[in-house]
């Protein structure tokens, strides 16, 4: 079956959008139980698999969310043994690291041929967009990307240069890396038992965002979802920020790891940096004796986003002299680039007095004064309201009751910021359950990828083939830098992250700090519905090159050759409601559109179980979560 969008299913597309624009029919009356199945199942998870509806249903809806709420008890081996066969994903930050410094000298050595052959003027267009490295932290110039801005794009002659070189060994360590990453994710979205907790590493990665194309954020990504964020989802939440403070990827990311008090660098530091200079861009050691001195002085922007993104709220109660007061605080907290980890520089602090919400921080306190500025904030009433409504938002409603947000604000402060009390105190609320917030949030590209598959009971597949030029992770990890979309373009079959790309959720490569937005409404668009159900064709008529899925096999044994039985059938496994009359309709009479039969628009006598499917993962009630 091939992936396109033919004229035929434009009233399904135009229908998904007015629906989900539109919003949907809230029910008054209390969920049943296998409503509250459903809910759960896509609110602390990535949506039900065949008949897991009625299984939770059976279980206990309030004892499956207690179970998901101590996912140390849950086997969860299918999942974790995928992902111990990944390979890149598990090299240490340090291995990762040396691979961008060398992948970084090679191309500065190119750099210096150039120059050498005369070519200054497209040297000096290398040099800005690709001379970047950890030692730049001695020049205190960066070509980094701010941000929310746009990555720098490569330059013509580097391209030129990929095309007949190939990437190199050490770029495709550091793709292959980001590429399995986002496989990973995927994996552990679709097979792991620990719904819940999945959902949260990507809640939380979201609230403590960093951005891949940011350069040295690069190596060092991995290590932040999976040795910050993973490890500190059930702890305290002072313990959750103190690990994102300290985090290599977000100290590079917000530029705090160039934060220092004001000083004049000595003449060594001078000489070191020129010198350095000199070899990243090939010019001579007389135009390098000139440059003037680096400088050293405060950054704000993480103290800025540390307060009101991460804690307080941009509605916290903070001024921009506590903005700058935090910056001061966490002047030397940096990291040590040989070792990719987190370093306190007592050179690079200012230890002057400081006065941050009304507290006196003493001179001298070192780096005492960045630890005390965390536990003021991860305590403070404004940062527990803030905390609470984004968790409110993610998990109720894009507009979630006030009342609600103020009963997880007051668990969260009552427990000293205990994430499992928070969690347990918002998923076991009746608000939770109020009928009106069932299939109220329209799924995000990945969630609906990832429901998708666990939907059509799909199985991942190699999909690089014969000895590929590129591998296939790091094709998709420049996929999601933003990189190679024509090359894309070009490819018969596309994995499930390369239509995630085409969806509009490019993980890892989203620059503001803020993160996707939690307003669900954003994924709502003619053009996003299109991709959607593009992709749904593509997967359930094997035209997915990385998964497979065997529709026959959703049905159980049950007789499903007719279109109505068919219909019935996969809406009795992944809905807890039926089908709306318009939605059945057009199902079935896309069903039709290709029969013989054209009397009347009749059904087909033998359903085409993919496409069948195709249109019920395309519909609106799937959308929906």
């Amino acid at each position: 079956m091939k992936a396109s969008t033919p004229k035929m299913l434009l009233g399904i597309i135009l229908m998904t959008t007015g629906w989900l624009t539109g919003g949907h029919a809230a029910e008054s009356s209390p969920l049943n139980e296998r409503e509250k199945a459903a809910h759960v199942l896509n609110r602390l998870g990535y949506g039900p698999r065949p008949g897991e509806i009625d299984r939770v249903a059976e279980f206990g809806v309030e004892k499956w969310i207690r179970t998901q709420l101590t996912p140390e008890k849950i086997e969860d081996g299918k999942a974790e043994q995928m992902v111990a066969k990944l390979t890149y994903i598990h090299k240490t930050p340090q291995e990762l690291t040396k691979a961008y410094q060398a992948e970084i000298r090679a191309r500065q050595a190119r750099n210096r041929e150039r120059a050498a052959a005369g070519k200054a003027e497209e040297n000096a267009q290398m040099a800005k967009g690709d001379s970047h490295s950890m030692m730049d932290e001695m020049t205190g110039e960066s070509s980094q990307t701010e941000p929310g801005k746009s990555a720098p794009t490569e330059t013509a002659p580097t391209k030129v240069r990929r095309s007949f070189e190939g990437p190199s060994e050490n770029e495709l360590t550091l793709a292959q890396a980001l590429g399995e990453l986002h496989h990973a994710k995927l994996i552990r979205a679709v097979y792991s038992e620990r719904q819940l907790e999945q959902v949260l590493v990507d809640f939380w990665f979201n609230h403590f965002n960093v951005d891949a194309r940011k350069q040295l954020v690069r190596p060092l990504i991995v290590s932040h979802e999976q040795d910050t964020i993973r490890p500190n989802l059930w702890g305290s939440f002072r313990d959750l920020l103190a690990a994102t403070a300290k985090s290599p990827a977000m100290l590079v990311y917000l530029d705090n790891w160039r934060s220092t008090v004001a000083y004049e660098p000595g003449e060594t530091e001078t000489r070191i940096a020129r010198r350095l200079k000199q070899k990243a861009t090939g010019m001579s050691e007389e135009a390098a004796a000139a440059l003037p001195k680096p400088t050293r002085g405060l950054n704000e922007n993480y103290g800025r986003e540390l307060m009101e993104l991460h804690t307080l709220g941009v509605d916290g109660g903070y001024s921009q002299k506590d903005v700058q007061e935090v910056a001061r605080a966490l002047t030397g907290w940096t990291i040590l680039p040989q070792k990719a980890e987190f370093q306190f520089r007592p050179q690079w602090h200012d230890q002057g007095e400081k006065v941050i919400l009304g507290k006196t921080f003493p001179a001298n306190g070192g780096q005492k004064d960045g630890e005390r500025v965390l536990d003021l904030l991860a305590t403070h009433p404004s940062t527990a309201h803030h905390i609470a409504y984004k968790l409110c938002q993610r998990f109720v409603a894009d507009k979630p009751p006030e009342e609600l947000v103020k009963r997880v604000a007051s668990a969260f402060l009552s427990s000293g910021g205990n994430l499992h009390a928070t969690y347990e105190a918002l998923f076991l609320d009746k608000a939770f359950f109020a009928p009106e917030n069932f299939g109220a949030k329209t799924k995000s590209p990945f969630e609906f990828a990832s429901s998708s598959l666990r939907a059509s009971g799909a199985e991942f597949v190699d999909a690089n083939g014969p000895a590929p030029r590129v591998p296939v992770r790091a094709l998709e990890a420049g996929a999601l830098l933003g990189r190679g979309q024509e090359r894309m373009s070009r490819l018969p079959r596309k994995t499930v992250t390369l239509h995630l790309v085409e969806m509009g959720q490019s993980n890892y490569g989203w620059g503001p700090p803020t993160g996707f937005p939690e307003d669900s409404s954003t994924w709502v668009n003619s053009g996003a519905l299109v991709s959607r159900l593009n992709y749904a064709l593509a997967l359930t008529g094997g035209q997915v090159s990385d998964a497979r899925v065997h529709a026959r096999t959703l049905f159980a044994g049950k007789d499903a050759d007719m279109a109505e039985e068919a219909v019935d059938a996969i809406t009795r496994n992944l809905f807890a409601r039926p089908l709306s009359d318009s939605t059945r309709r057009v199902v079935l009479a896309q069903s039709a559109a290709d029969s013989s039969d054209k009397n009347a628009g009749a059904p087909p006598a033998v359903a085409d179980l993919p496409k069948v499917l195709a249109l019920i993962l395309g519909a609106p009630e799937f959308q929906r979560r």
